[in-house]
C-alpha cells in the first residue's frame, strides 16, 4: 500500500522529522485507523524517493512513542490505543481542522521577558580560529582515569544508584568532599548540610532568582558583568542596577550612594571579576560585606574559576570572609573539569537551606546519580587537586605567551586587563575603527572573538576603544600565533 505524504527536501526540518509529523496526524485524525497496516520501511522509502534510513527513524521514533507496534514476522501496524485518548481517532467529536500556525500562543511574563532578549545570530563564515572559547581544555582531562571510577560504579552498582536520590541536595559523600576541599582551598565557611548540588552555576543563579526575587526588586550587577545572570534576574522581573567595575573590581562606593531603593542582592564575581579579570580589593570587600549588613541584602557570589591563579596567593572566598552579611557561594566543575559533567555546587546560609532544597527538588529532582559517585572518587583520591595542578602551569603558559604575542603585534595600541589568573583575559584596543568593524574583520579573518556589552561605546581623540575576550585555556601555541597575527593584519 502506497502512502501519499508531501516531504520539503528544501526545508529545514529533517525528512525523517517531516515524514514523523505526517504519519502522527493522519493517526491521530484517524486517517490510519487503528490496527492498519503501514508499507515496510523499504516499500515506503522507495514510494517516497527517500533513503530506508529516514523511514526507519520514523518508525522507531512513532514506536517509542505508543503510535505503531511491530509485530514479528508480519509487519507495522498502528496501535489500537494512542497515547493520546482525548484524540482517539475512533471519536466521531475529533477536529480534523489543522490549528492555525500563525495563532499567538499567550507567554507568561517570564516567558514575555526571556523572549525579549532573543536575538538573530549573526550569519558569519564559519571562523577557522576560536578565540572565544572561555572553557577549559577537555583534551587534557584525564579521560582514563575518569572512565575508570565510572566503570567501578557501573560494575559495582548498588540498588541506590538507580533509584529516586534520597536527598535533592544530592549525593552527601560528595557533598562531604566538597565541604573539605572549599574549607581548605577556598576558605569557605560551611558544612555539608549546606552545600547542595546543582546542574552547573547557572542553575545556582537561577534558583537564586526564583527564591529571593519579586517583580520589581533591585539586583545590583558588575558593569560590564556576566550576560547571563542579568538575563535571569530580569527575566524575573528584577531590576538590574549596573555598578561600575575598575582595577579593583566592583565600586562599592557606588553601591553605597544610589539614591534610589537599595538592591535586594548583588551578584559579584571577586576571585576573578567577569569579564575584566579584576578581582574586588580587600577594601572593598569588607565594605560590600557591611554595605550587605546594614540593608538586609544577599550577596551572590559566583566563584567560578579562581583555582587558577599564576602569580601571588590564592584569594580567600568573600563567603568566608562574611559575619552579617549573608553570602551565597556558587562554584562550578564545568570549568575545572568539562562543561559536560553539569555538576555545579552552592553553599547557600543555613536559614535558606530548605527552601533551596525543595526549589531543586521542584525543578529537576536530581541530577545523574553516577557521575556525582564518580566525582566523589575523583576529590577524594586526590585525582581533582592534580589535575588542577598540571592545568594551572598549562594555562599560564598559554596566558603569558597571548599577553606577549598581543604586545608584539600592537605595542601601546593594547591594553590587557585584568589578574595574571583564569582561563580568559580582555584586550582593550585602540583602533581607527569602531569596535563593531574590528569584530566583523576577525570574522571575516577567521577568527571568531567574544565581545563585551557596554551600554555606549567609548571614543577617544578620534578613534575607539574596542574590548575583546580572549580565551587561551584550550589553544596551541600555534593557534594563538595564528590567531593574533591574524587580528594584527585585520584591525589596520
Amino acid at each position: 500500500m502506497d502512502i501519499s505524504v508531501v516531504l520539503d527536501p528544501s526545508s529545514s526540518t529533517a525528512l525523517h522529522q517531516q515524514l514523523y509529523a505526517e504519519l502522527r496526524s493522519g493517526i491521530l485524525a484517524g486517517r490510519f485507523a487503528a490496527s492498519d497496516k503501514l508499507p515496510s520501511s523499504r516499500a515506503l522509502a522507495q514510494s517516497l524517493s527517500v533513503s530506508r534510513m529516514t523511514v526507519t527513524q520514523c518508525y522507531d521514533q512513532l514506536i517509542a512513542e505508543g503510535y505503531l507496534e511491530p509485530r514479528r514476522g508480519s509487519g507495522t501496524y498502528v496501535c489500537s490505543v494512542l497515547p493520546e485518548l482525548t484524540f482517539s481517532p475512533a471519536s466521531p467529536k475529533r477536529d480534523t481542522k489543522k490549528a492555525d500556525p500563525e495563532r499567538p500562543i499567550r507567554l507568561s511574563r517570564y516567558g514575555i521577558e526571556l523572549q525579549a532578549h532573543l536575538v538573530k545570530a549573526q550569519i558569519a563564515p564559519p571562523p577557522a580560529l576560536r578565540l572565544d572559547y572561555l572553557g577549559p581544555d577537555v583534551s587534557n582531562f584525564p579521560t582514563r582515569t575518569w572512565s575508570r571510577l565510572l566503570a567501578r560504579h557501573s560494575r559495582n552498582a548498588k540498588r541506590e544508584l538507580f533509584a529516586y536520590a534520597p536527598d535533592a541536595r544530592g549525593h552527601r559523600p560528595l557533598r562531604e568532599a566538597i565541604a573539605h576541599y572549599l574549607k581548605k582551598a577556598r576558605a569557605v565557611d560551611c558544612d555539608v548540610d549546606q552545600i547542595i548540588l546543582v546542574n552547573g552555576s547557572q542553575q545556582a543563579v537561577d534558583l537564586s532568582a526564583r527564591i529571593l526575587l519579586n517583580d520589581g526588586d533591585a539586583v545590583a550587577l558588575e558593569s560590564p558583568g556576566y550576560l547571563a545572570a542579568a538575563r535571569v534576574f530580569s527575566a524575573q522581573g528584577a531590576t538590574i542596577v549596573p555598578i561600575a567595575v575598575d582595577e579593583e573590581g566592583m565600586d562599592v562606593s557606588r553601591l553605597q550612594r544610589l539614591k534610589s531603593k537599595a538592591p535586594k542582592l548583588v551578584f559579584v564575581t571577586p576571585s576573578h571579576q567577569f569579564p575584566t579579570g579584576a578581582s574586588l580589593s580587600l577594601t572593598r570587600r569588607l565594605a560590600l560585606l557591611e554595605w550587605a549588613s546594614q540593608h538586609n541584602a544577599v550577596i551572590l557570589e559566583d566563584d567560578y574559576d579562581s583555582e587558577y591563579r599564576y602569580s601571588g596567593r590564592p584569594l580567600p572566598s568573600l563567603q568566608g570572609m562574611a559575619s552579617g552579611a549573608p553570602v551565597l557561594y556558587v562554584g562550578t566543575f564545568s570549568k575545572t573539569l568539562f562543561p559536560g559533567l553539569r555538576i555545579g555546587y552552592a553553599v547557600v546560609p543555613t536559614s535558606l537551606v530548605r527552601v533551596f532544597a525543595r526549589a531543586k527538588f521542584l525543578t529537576d529532582r536530581q541530577g545523574p546519580s553516577i557521575e556525582q559517585y564518580a566525582l566523589t572518587d575523583f576529590l577524594n583520591e586526590g585525582h581533582y587537586e592534580r589535575h588542577i595542578r598540571r592545568m594551572r602551569r598549562l594555562y599560564g603558559q598559554r596566558r603569558s605567551l597571548l599577553v606577549d604575542l598581543l604586545r608584539k603585534h600592537f605595542g601601546d595600541a593594547v591594553v590587557i586587563r585584568g589578574d595574571n589568573s583564569g582561563m580568559h583575559l580582555l584586550a582593550e584596543f585602540d583602533l581607527k575603527i569602531s569596535e563593531q568593524e574590528a569584530f566583523a574583520r576577525a570574522v571575516n579573518a577567521g577568527v571568531r572573538l567574544e565581545r563585551v556589552h557596554r551600554f555606549q561605546e567609548t571614543k577617544r581623540s578620534g578613534r575607539h576603544r574596542a574590548s575583546f575576550l580572549f580565551g587561551f585555556a584550550q589553544l596551541s601555541e600555534r593557534t594563538l600565533r595564528d590567531g593574533v597575527a591574524r587580528l594584527a593584519v585585520a584591525f589596520r
